[in-house]
């Protein structure tokens, strides 16, 4: 009797040995069991949410006084004075710009909210400041971002203001259709861009340090 319950006792301690040895579903995944779904989405949930707050800041700021009856005015009175000098140094004789608005005899335009590619830049910066980046590519993604914007900005209101002149039956299409949709493409391909090489610029240099 005293052999065999030996032999049973040895027997269930090599069960609890083997199946100690055997992985074990019901482990966590930091040691190596299957990912939870925090942990496969939580990185995108926390890019919409902070990318979501920042749009909602945006458009709580633009509706101040200080914003509206301040910074606007002054940014479109610069934005009509750059263009208006592009088109003067492009050749374009007889034009004007009064405050914010382009005037010749052949053609008037007036740069108005919604030609002032803030809310399109505001998306992008958005998107960059979510993403899961170093600030230093953050940075650059801001500055260089915000400069083409602005650049390709003024490059509507040109060719807003020469369509009045000399296509006047397409403005409409070129102000509301073409050039808005134009823009929101513009901001999202620059992000993507912007993502694109943070990815490889990040991995370059993680197969660097190893």
């Amino acid at each position: 009797m005293r052999e065999r319950s030996s032999f049973t006792v040895s027997r269930s301690v090599s069960k609890r040995t083997v199946n100690k040895n055997q992985p074990d579903d019901r482990r966590t995944p930091q040691s190596g069991g299957p990912p939870t779904w925090r942990e496969t989405h939580g990185r995108d949930l926390k890019f919409l949410g902070v990318f979501a707050a920042l749009m909602i800041v945006y458009y709580a700021v633009t509706t101040t006084s200080a914003v509206n009856d301040r910074f606007f005015p002054w940014y479109l009175n610069r934005t009509a004075a750059v263009s208006g000098l592009v088109v003067n140094a492009l050749g374009f004789d007889g034009l004007e710009v009064r405050d914010k608005t382009l005037y010749s005899k052949r053609g008037t335009i007036t740069v108005e909210r919604g030609c002032d590619a803030i809310a399109p830049t505001a998306l992008f910066l958005s998107a960059v400041i979510a993403s899961p980046a170093p600030w230093s590519f953050k940075c650059a993604g801001l500055v260089f971002g915000t400069l083409i914007l602005m650049a390709v900005n003024v490059l509507r209101i040109i060719t807003l203001f020469w369509t009045r002149v000399f296509w006047p039956k397409a403005f409409d299409v070129m102000h509301l259709d073409i050039w808005q949709f134009l823009f929101i493409l513009l901001a999202i391909l620059l992000w993507a861009v912007w993502a694109s090489w943070t990815t490889k610029r990040t991995k370059r240099l993680a197969d660097v340090r190893t």
